[in-house]
């Protein structure tokens, strides 16, 4: 294996950015139902056909649409629009049903947005046939496919203070727990900055119009997610943290919503414009540009070869002296997918360079299990 193991002091940039996108952000929704999608279409050709078959569903827009809206409530005066789109194999006995998959994506967007009316989005599922050449990278009688492009992953672990905080900032003002105590919907996002040791989080969060009757109301609402936000991140980080909430309102306006999204009024949504593999958006980190959600777990290689970074991170982190790791992987189109063209690790720590190399190519042999890992959901991808 064309193995580089490169050292470097640990991650501590002066100033750090870190974005992370909610459950309900239009971005968000787009990923998560096209992974929805992706995961089912991959049980399905094994149940129907006996293997995954080639397929790439990781195309999807959520189109806005308009509410008249006001504190006490208000109406949706044209619905939203998400459009499912991909490609898929049509043979071996069987191929997806585009019409029934829409009705079951409704309703699984609407459980994404319980606040949310069933007239206040559309859902339509748009599958072609697969590209025949593109489907002989897919190969039902072997383990490792053929990788379906060129193309690089990077991943880095673990998380720095910054990017544990916003995390887990949205994923605690999202949880049923908090929602049950606070009328928002579920369109929160979460953007930190650190500058030396001092932490700015930045929250806009979307308030339940039918839930506040007036200001009043409303600003107890934002106030009270603003000193949660306070209590909260202090504890992850452990540290002070100065916390602003939904900076946009003005005297005559306020972050106020029907459906829990913003899709419903003033955002659209589409894959791979969110968050990325781990969950986070972070421009002091290597990323790459690729969309995971929605592609095949089985061949493509923007997605694939970011579960396998994880597993090597974790790995190393675990068994060797790395107390940091940053790893990007390179394929090469026609080739095994085991068989990347360069993989190039960075570590803060000693690890021995037998061990990598061996931990590396353990993961890499292991890729059924990381196709079975990825269709369980067990990778965070957006």
């Amino acid at each position: 294996m064309n193995l580089s193991l490169t050292s470097r002091a640990p991650y501590a940039p002066p100033i750090e950015f870190v974005e992370r996108k909610g459950t309900g952000h239009p971005d968000t929704i787009c990923d998560r139902l096209a992974e929805d999608l992706a995961c089912q279409l991959a049980r399905d050709y094994e149940k129907y056909t006996g293997a995954v078959r080639h397929f790439n569903v990781d195309k999807a827009i959520l189109a806005s649409g308009s509410v008249d809206i006001d504190f006490g409530g208000g109406e949706h005066t044209k619905p939203s629009r998400l459009v499912l789109v991909g490609k898929a194999t049509f043979g071996f006995g069987w191929k997806p049903d585009p019409e029934a998959l829409a009705v079951q994506y409704h309703r699984r967007l609407l459980d994404l947005l319980p606040d949310a009316r069933p007239e206040a989005f559309t859902v339509e599922v748009w599958l072609n046939q697969s590209s025949s050449a593109l489907a002989a990278v897919v190969h039902a009688e072997t383990i490792a496919p053929l990788a379906n492009d060129t193309s690089f992953a990077a991943v880095s672990m673990p998380r720095s203070v910054l990017e544990a905080t916003v995390h887990a900032i949205e994923v605690h003002l999202n949880s049923d727990a908090y929602r049950s105590t606070a009328p928002i919907g579920r369109d929160i996002k979460v953007m930190g900055a650190r500058v030396g040791e001092e932490i700015t989080i930045t929250v806009a969060c979307p308030v339940l119009a039918e839930r506040v009757a007036d200001r009043d109301e409303y600003n107890a609402v934002v106030s009270g997610i603003h000193d949660e936000t306070v209590r909260f991140a202090s504890e992850i980080s452990g540290r002070r943290v100065a916390v602003q909430v939904n900076q946009a309102d003005q005297e005559d306006s306020a972050y106020l919503t029907l459906s829990g999204t913003s899709a419903e009024a003033g955002d659209d949504g589409q894959v791979g414009r969110g968050n990325r593999f781990g969950g986070l958006i972070t421009p002091y980190r290597p990323m790459s540009l690729e969309a995971a959600a929605g592609k095949n777990p089985a061949a493509h290689v923007g997605k694939t070869y970011h579960a396998i970074g994880y597993d090597i991170t974790q790995r190393m982190i675990a068994e060797t002296d790395a107390s940091e790791v940053t790893i990007r992987l390179l394929s090469s189109i026609g080739h095994s997918v085991t068989e990347p063209q360069t993989v190039h690790i960075e570590t803060a720590g000693d690890p021995d360079p037998d061990r990598v190399l061996d931990i590396t190519e353990d993961c890499f042999q292991d890729w059924s299990g990381v196709t079975e890992r990825l269709i369980d959901g067990q990778y965070e991808l957006y």
